[in-house]
């Protein structure tokens, strides 16, 4: 009797402890995923959001957070793309001063851990991209990555984060083609290419319902979708196009393409262009004085340069623009459209802007997409409490979050930003406003603008009372 309770109790006891074990084995990841997504869940869907982001708890951290953040990327030093890539820099630079200086780093696992950038020049090559990006992933091990500037670049860098499941952040390029090629790991910042023109038609439409337009464009991906886009729009809100081009890359003369686009007497021209066929193309306008009630050069209009260039012959000249320094992007808006904000105010940034690239800059878009860029990673580190790849794409997916440079959010699926929105910018006695759509306006927009012959003889494209 006394050993059959005993063995009773022995196998009572067995029992009890296994039970204890599984228990015990189970619960820790069942806490674990819990606190990651309320974590993220909280950040993205808080209609409260403050001017300085308050970090919500973090999801429990299982490695040991390293001394730097290293991100890397090519960027265009020299070459085709050399204005827009340094003003990139430049704005990459003045985030990782703020975040490093006056933030103290990104929250990671209890610890400020400072960022630091890792880059090389592509001389605006696509055939030395993949290279580049090899060496940042196996022989620098950068833990995180940016795109090159431009669509042509990206879509050679991507495949290569793709190869090995690493996160690259386009921070300047946007043609739809990278939607399009079922990336797993790519995410955008700025809006897709084939909106830039959208609001600038929009306003013609509304100023002159009638107007005719000429597009021509670029054969490179960016440039080809930028026209497709413009085209199919205008077509779609009842403008007529009249004429329809493309040009070759290394484009040296467009005399015979003015030449022949005169003789369809477009009331709007529109380049698409980047920095050295859009001055190229300005330059042979004014040479030519073919005239239009508005042209519009993507791309290289935004530049600072753009204006340095031409002087008054810039009055009046349109492009579809990220940003400019006039933009109203702020807190209060974030708060308004249910965003949270990210980093300093438009003031904040032109302060640390100058002090990186010198106090006779003027940042343009790209400097501002390039800042927005470094506080967008930083953030999703920080929600994500993890460095690893998949965890961070995921994060993506769910911020929502508003900086100088506006609104982002993707498209889950694709990477697409749905979030960031084009306005138009126009050359206005020396400053390039906002003049599109009219709630986010600066000034008026002036259609249709100065003749050449005008702009020679003083006239300012200056908006009426």
């Amino acid at each position: 009797m006394n050993r059959t309770l005993a063995l009773a109790l022995l196998v009572a006891i067995i029992v009890g402890v296994v039970g204890f074990i599984a228990g015990y084995s189970v619960a820790p990841p069942r806490i674990e995923t819990y606190t990651v997504t309320t974590t993220v869940t909280t950040t993205v869907t808080s209609p409260v959001v403050m001017p300085t982001p308050i970090t919500p708890p973090a999801p429990k951290c299982n490695f040991t957070p390293p001394d730097k953040i290293v991100i890397g990327l090519s960027i265009s030093l020299s070459g085709a793309y050399t204005l827009a890539g340094q003003q990139g820099l430049w704005g990459m630079l003045a985030a990782v001063k703020y975040i490093n200086e006056i933030e103290g780093g990104i929250d990671l696992c209890g610890k400020k851990v400072k960022i630091e950038l890792k880059y090389y020049d592509d001389q605006s090559s696509k055939d030395l991209v993949p290279s580049l990006y090899e060496r940042l992933i196996t022989v620098d091990k950068v833990d995180f990555l940016l795109g090159p500037y431009g669509s042509p670049l990206t879509l050679a860098a991507t495949p290569v984060a793709e190869k090995y499941s690493r996160v690259l952040v386009s921070w300047m390029a946007n043609s739809d083609k990278l939607i399009q090629q079922g990336f797993k790991y790519f995410v955008m910042v700025p809006a897709l290419a084939s909106t830039l023109w959208r609001a600038t038609l929009e306003m013609v439409k509304t100023l002159d319902p009638t107007a005719t337009i000429a597009i021509l464009h670029k054969e490179d991906e960016f440039n080809t979708m930028v026209a497709r886009g413009a085209r199919d729009y205008a077509s779609q809100i009842g403008l007529k196009i009249v004429y329809f081009r493309s040009y070759p890359i290394d484009i040296s003369d467009f005399t015979p393409i003015f030449n022949e686009l005169v003789t369809y007497k477009p009331d709007v021209i529109l380049i698409c262009s980047h920095e050295k066929d859009g001055m190229l193309a300005m330059q042979q306008l004014v040479q030519m004085k073919i005239n239009a009630k508005l042209i519009g050069i993507a791309v290289a209009t935004s530049l600072p340069d753009f204006y340095k260039n031409f002087g008054n012959m810039a009055e009046g000249i349109v492009d579809g623009t990220h940003w400019t320094p006039y933009a109203k992007w702020s807190p209060d808006v974030a708060k308004q459209l249910g965003f949270e904000w990210l980093g300093p105010t438009q003031e904040g940034f032109l302060s640390l802007f100058k002090e990186v690239a010198g106090p006779d800059k003027s940042p343009s878009y790209h400097a501002a997409a390039g800042f927005a860029a470094i506080l967008i990673v930083a953030r999703a580190i920080e929600v994500a409490q993890s460095l690893d790849q998949s965890t961070l794409r995921q994060v993506f997916n769910d911020l929502k979050v508003m900086t100088i440079y506006g609104p982002f959010r993707i498209d889950p699926t694709t990477g697409g930003q749905i979030g960031h929105t084009i306005v138009v910018g126009q050359w206005q006695a020396g400053k390039f406003n906002i003049v599109w759509p009219p709630g986010a306006a600066n000034s008026k927009p002036v259609y249709p603008i100065p003749t050449w012959d005008e702009k020679a003889k003083g006239a300012l494209a200056t908006p009426t009372p």
